[in-house]
């Protein structure tokens, strides 16, 4: 599958935080560095598989949890092992990255090398006000149909995040401007409309 496919809002990369994503069966360790830098890096140490998301985050490098290997922001690639610390680690412990984007209050990532950085043109006005993401165990081209059969809302594009062929996680995004106790009424409805989407697809799929 190529393209771009939002995984998180951007305030669920936090600095100093490792967050669990699941992107087409694949497990993903998406991490914000201190200069801003999000990676989002196979979910797994080269080393001995420990899961990375296990690990700590400490603002430039990811540390293992298990042998407290470390690995760099940017590159994947080890930069230390507590074991053998004089010792200059293999160029072959690097961590595979995916290329990762930025945008409408999401953070995106890359598959099959996309030409283009991600591009929504319903989102394109400025702010983007993003919704609560509600994953549904259901495949993604059903929950597509079900959301281009339910009526229209304020302007909102749903944008689909595959996390296997059963599951999918629904974001969404606004490009309107709201505040206080307009913008809580809104997302408020959002979330009830996408919960009830949520209980009818699982229910038909049951």
């Amino acid at each position: 599958m190529t393209g771009w496919y939002p995984v998180l809002r951007t305030e669920e990369a936090p600095a100093r935080h490792i967050a669990f994503v699941r992107l087409v069966d694949a497990e993903i360790a998406v991490w914000r560095d201190d200069a801003g830098r999000v990676n989002a890096w196979e979910n797994r140490c080269p080393h001995r598989g420990m899961r990375l998301t296990l690990g700590t985050n400490t603002g430039t490098e990811v540390k293992c949890r298990y042998h407290g290997w470390r690995f760099a922001s940017g590159t994947g690639a080890c930069t230390f092992i507590p074991a053998h610390p004089a010792q200059t680690p293999p160029k072959a412990a690097v961590i595979p990255a995916y290329r990762t984007a930025e945008r409408y209050g999401f953070v995106w990532i890359g598959l099959g090398d996309p030409a283009h950085e991600p591009d929504v043109p319903g989102l394109q006005g400025a702010p983007v006000v993003t919704l609560r993401s509600v994953t549904i165990g259901a495949a993604q081209p059903d929950v597509r149909v079900a959301l281009a059969a339910a009526p229209p809302s304020h302007g909102v594009v749903y944008l689909l995040q595959p996390q296997s062929a059963q599951v999918t996680t629904v974001h969404g995004a606004a490009a309107i401007a709201l505040a206080g106790d307009e913008r809580l009424a809104f997302l408020r409805e959002q979330n009830e409309r996408l919960t009830a989407l949520r209980r009818a697809l699982e229910n038909v799929t049951a």
